[in-house]
């Protein structure tokens, strides 16, 4: 075998494996990872020119961290669990945690809020104010990997679900399973139902 036609073959291994890749280790995440219920924060209307998924948000702003980031650079933020069972971004660090799941991501934004917290720490001080008491970490904001954000569905459903999610989202949850740092949007729940099998109980009525 020539050299060519041995890199045309690593070359073409290389082009088929990649997707088996990704596709095997999105379901090891959808069949073993942990379920999360967030509430979305926004919506983005639906458009077909942009393919055929919802579109959804997430809280990314104020994670307290403890270290200096730099934008763009991989963090890794805990997941909390408030009262009402929904998770939220809790904190940001430099390394995976030890304990309970966490998101693998980057920081979209740390500078302005590195200033905030000196401005807050100065004016603490001016007024004499126990500093000790309150949390003065830095905050940053943190990017939603597309895996998490795009659901995909058919256009027929998605002009219907748009309507649903432009609604009153305190019936609505995402569901997202995490697993090893890897997340992946498991499904869009209203009223604690899957969002497709409560658009076609709907249309039933």
């Amino acid at each position: 075998m020539t050299i060519k036609k041995g890199l045309f073959f690593a070359f073409a291994a290389i082009i088929i494996l990649v997707p088996v890749y990704i596709a095997v280790s999105s379901q090891n995440v959808l069949d073993n990872g942990k379920l999360y219920k967030f509430k979305p924060m926004a919506y983005d209307p639906f458009d077909p020119f942009r393919g055929k998924f919802l579109r959804v948000n997430y809280e990314t702003d104020n994670i307290r961290t403890e270290f200096d980031f730099d934008d763009g650079e991989t963090a890794y933020v805990s997941i909390g669990v408030d009262k009402e069972g929904f998770a939220f971004f809790e904190e940001a660090f430099k390394v995976a945690p030890t304990n309970g799941d966490y998101l693998e991501t980057t920081i979209k934004s740390s500078g302005r809020n590195r200033r905030l917290r000196r401005e807050i720490e100065a004016a603490i001080e001016e007024g004499g104010f126990d500093i000790n008491s309150m949390d003065t970490r830095s905050c940053v904001r943190i990017k939603i990997p597309d895996n998490m954000n795009k659901y995909f569905i058919n256009e027929d459903d998605a002009l219907r679900a748009e309507k649903v999610m432009t609604g009153n989202r305190l019936d609505i949850y995402i569901g997202v399973r995490i697993l090893d740092g890897e997340a992946r949007l498991d499904n869009i729940f209203v009223n604690d139902q899957a969002i497709l099998e409560y658009l076609a109980a709907k249309e039933k009525k």
